[in-house]
C-alpha cells in the first residue's frame, strides 16, 4: 500500500512540476481570460519643403481646384493634406495657394493615391503671417500659435477638421501625431 501512495505521489510532483515548466516557457497568456490591449502606437509625419512632400492640384467634378499635399510614411503608405479650393488663396504652400488647409480629404482627391488620416491625435503647424484658427466638430482653438504642439486630441475624417485665415499666411511645416 506504501509503495502505491509512493508512486502515486512521484506521479502528481511530477505532473505538476509539467505543466508549470510548460507554462513558463510560454504558455501563461493562454490563460489570460482578460488580457491587457496597449494603446494604439501613436506616429508622426512632417509635410515640409522637402522633396518628399509633394503638392499635386486635382480638380474636381464641381471644377474647383484643390492641392493633395502627400508624403509616405515610414511604413510606405502615402498620406494626405487637402489645400483646398485654389481661389482666394489665404494659404501658400510650396508654391500653392489655397483658401484654407484640411486635414481629411475628399473623394475626388483619392485619385492621386493618397489616403487620409484615420484618426489624428495632434499637429502643430510652421507658419509666418496673419493667425490661423483650426476648427473641427469637436476641436477649435481659435488661435493657433505657430510652432507650439497640440497634442491629446481626437479627430477623426468625419470632424471635417482644417486650418482657416482671413489673411495671408505662409506654410513652412506641418506635422500631424496620428494612430492606427
Amino acid at each position: 500500500m506504501k509503495k502505491k501512495a509512493l508512486l502515486l505521489a512521484s506521479m502528481v510532483v511530477l505532473t505538476c512540476t509539467v505543466g508549470v515548466t510548460a507554462l513558463a516557457v510560454g504558455g501563461v497568456n493562454q490563460l489570460d481570460i482578460s488580457p491587457v490591449k496597449a494603446d494604439p502606437a501613436e506616429y508622426e509625419i512632417t509635410f515640409d519643403w522637402s522633396e518628399s512632400t509633394t503638392v499635386d492640384e486635382v480638380v474636381d467634378a464641381e471644377g474647383d481646384h484643390n492641392y493633395a499635399i502627400c508624403r509616405t510614411t515610414s511604413r510606405g503608405a502615402k498620406v494626405e493634406v487637402v489645400g483646398w479650393y485654389n481661389e482666394e488663396g489665404y494659404f501658400t504652400f510650396k508654391g500653392a495657394s489655397f483658401r484654407s488647409l484640411r486635414l481629411s480629404s475628399t473623394k475626388a482627391l483619392a485619385e492621386v493615391g493618397a489616403y487620409q488620416f484615420s484618426h489624428i491625435t495632434g499637429f502643430a503647424i510652421f507658419f509666418s503671417g496673419e493667425s490661423v484658427k483650426f476648427d473641427s466638430n469637436n476641436t477649435k482653438i481659435d488661435s493657433v500659435v505657430s510652432g507650439h504642439e497640440y497634442k491629446g486630441l481626437s479627430i477623426k475624417p468625419s470632424d471635417e477638421s482644417g486650418f482657416f485665415t482671413k489673411g495671408s499666411v505662409s506654410i513652412a511645416s506641418l506635422t500631424v501625431w496620428y494612430s492606427c
